[in-house]
Formats: C-alpha cells, structure tokens, sequence
C-alpha cells in the first residue's frame, strides 16, 4: 500500500467529521484552512465548522472516493438522490483547503459589485476547457484528453443551455491514483437568452482510463449556480 491508500480511511473519517460541523471533532484541520462550499467561502478552521454545523452534508457508509499524496476526492449520493463532489488539498496529512460541488444555501450571498468589462478568455482561446497539464504534475498524462472531455461533458449536463461559444471551463485541480483521475473544474456559464447572463459553477469529475488512455467509467457532478452579486451603478 501507498502512502495515499494508507491515509485515505482516515482522511474520509476527518472530512466526514467536518462536513457535518462537528465542533468536537479531533480531525487534524489546519487553522487556515479555507472552504468554497454551498455558496460560501470562509477562512479559518472555526468558520468552516460554524459553516458546516448550519448546513450540514451527510456522506453515506460508502462514497466513491481517490486519493493521492496530497488529495482527496469524494463523490456520493445524498438520500434525495443528488450527487455531490468534495475535492480536498491534503497538506502533510492535513486537510488544507475544501471545494464542495453540490447545492447551494439559502443564506449564500456575496457583496455588491461595479460592472465593469472583463475578458474571461484573456488570448481569445475559446477552448471548452482551459488549463495546462503541466500545472497538475500528478496527473498522470494520457489522463488530460479525458479531463477535458469530462469538463465538456459538466457543461452539457446543465438544464439551462449554456451558450457554446463564451462557456467554458478552468482546471483548478486534476490528480491520478492507478487508472483513475480527479479533476476539480470551475465553469464559466453563459446564457443563450437576452439579455446575456452569466454564473459560476463548481464541478467535479471522477474517471477510469484503460491503458491506451481510453474511457472506462465516468462520474461528474455540477454545483447549483454561484450567487450573483447586486450590481452597484455610479
């Protein structure tokens, strides 16, 4: 067994522990740890348990989880049948930072903002999905054809059409374990109504790749939409 397998039972426990708020729980947290979860983002190990206690998220007795030496990626089914995805950096055995792809809270809210023009595709690379290999060294390569594929897939899977030519997706995070591969995925989601709108999402992939590189099994879940901001005008 590797240092990955050794520490995945326990690493589950802890980040069961934290996704119902328990504040007795003895899971190793960093104090800094930081959690993009249900709308929310909090800094801090306190707020993360303040914020899981108010929401809780239940895991069943056996999610589909992968591990690597400095990650961890869960994805289970939530009794009214939705899927859900954690993706957690794993720092010396620690549990660093959280993303969570599932619902989000009724109190989520996010501050108001100036519109101001912005250029999400930077180059004017329209590619459905936007990353580097390169920035994911564990990774296995012969992964990264279906890490794309996987984020495209994300967007389809939208009830809402989300317009092809300004969504798209980012690789925030993409590990292998044997022949299975994480990836984490901010979307970038266009409408095709007018006027134009725009949200964020978050969404996870979990998938199996044969020796050629191949697709053998796939699992994806997408976050609902990130919370708007109000617009401020001057």
């Amino acid at each position: 067994m590797n240092a990955a397998t050794d520490q995945a039972p326990r690493l589950l426990s802890e980040l069961a522990a934290l996704l119902r708020g328990l504040p007795d729980s003895a899971a190793p947290l960093a104090n800094t740890l930081r959690v993009q979860a249900m709308g929310h983002e909090t800094f801090g190990r306190t707020d993360a348990l303040d914020l899981f206690s108010r929401h809780p998220l239940v895991l069943s007795a056996t999610p589909h989880m992968l591990a690597a030496p400095h990650a961890l990626a869960v994805m289970d089914v939530t009794p009214e049948g939705r899927t859900v995805g954690v993706f957690a950096d794993v720092v010396d055995g620690v549990l660093a930072r959280l993303w969570v792809a599932g619902p989000v809270a009724e109190d989520a809210a996010t501050e108001a903002a100036v519109p101001v023009a912005s250029d999400d595709f930077l180059t004017q690379d329209r590619t459905v999905c936007a990353g580097d290999p390169q920035d994911h060294p564990q990774l296995a390569a012969q992964a990264w054809p279906e890490v794309q594929a996987s984020a495209a897939e994300a967007l389809n899977r939208l009830r809402e059409p989300a317009a092809a030519s300004s969504s798209q997706a980012l690789v925030v995070r993409a590990f292998s374990s044997g022949d299975a591969f994480a990836a984490l995925y901010t979307l970038r989601v266009q409408s095709t109504s007018t006027p134009r709108h725009a949200h964020r999402r978050w969404a996870l992939a979990v998938s199996r790749i044969g020796a050629d590189g191949a697709l053998l099994h796939r699992r994806t879940t997408v976050s609902e939409p990130w919370p708007v901001p109000a617009l401020v005008f001057f």
